[in-house]
Order: structure tokens, then sequence, then C-alpha cells
């Protein structure tokens, strides 16, 4: 067992030769909708093996219980593909980009007509901290 080839031709694409786990990622996706998480998408991650699930829309602390829902499901369908998830933000050390737990916001007003003008002053308030 080796570490992976370059990143990056992972990245949403398709193939048995690049989109390793999609099954796995198929049969969590299945379980967390019957289950009644609110899991909206999943994508290939830029390492192969790696994915992404998102969450919502859901608010507060409702979002943090089906994240932890959707985690525990998933280690559950792993067992049955006999293969071992991580959500470290590092699994592999070197040039690899990180996993990291990542939140995506947005308000009624960003969505609507001059939503821009409001996604703008969304970024503005954080960067005076960061």
């Amino acid at each position: 067992m080796g570490f992976p080839g370059p990143q990056g031709p992972y990245y949403c694409d398709v193939g048995a030769d690049k989109a390793y786990g999609r099954d796995i990622m198929e049969a969590q996706s299945c379980a967390c909708l019957f289950a009644g998480v609110k899991i909206t998408g999943t994508n290939a991650e830029i390492v192969p093996a790696q994915w992404e699930f998102q969450i919502g829309p859901c608010g507060g602390i409702c979002t943090g219980d089906h994240l932890w829902v959707a985690r525990s499901i998933f280690h559950r369908v792993c067992e049955d593909f006999e293969v071992i998830a991580t959500f470290d933000p590092k699994p592999i050390p070197g040039k690899y980009n990180g996993a990291g737990c990542h939140t995506n916001f947005s308000t009624k007003a960003m969505w609507e007509e001059n939503g821009l003008k409001h996604i703008e002053e969304a970024i503005k308030k954080p960067s005076k901290q960061h």
C-alpha cells in the first residue's frame, strides 16, 4: 500500500480509475435519507477516495445534530464495505490538501435580487478579525 498519485484529477470526477468509493458515498446518502438526515449532496474531493457530503439546509444546532448522525451512519456503512473512514483534517502527510469540515451559509437576502451586495457585506464582517 502506498500513497496516492498527485492530487487534482479526482475532484468531482467520474470513472472507476478516479472516483474510488462512490458506492460507499451513495450507500451513505441513501441511509441518511432513510434516517431523515438532511443530506443534500456529495462530491469527490481532490485526493483519491476523499469525499465530501453536504448537510442542510437547516439552521443552528440542527445542523450539528444532522452532521453527527450522518458521520455515525457513515462509519456504519463503511463496516459493510470493510473499510475505515476518517474525519482527520490531514489524513495523508505531505503536499496533499486536508479534509477540514467547512461551513457554507447564506441568508434569504443573498438569494434575492441584488443578493451580491449582501454577500459582500457578509464577507467584510469576519475579515476584520482574520
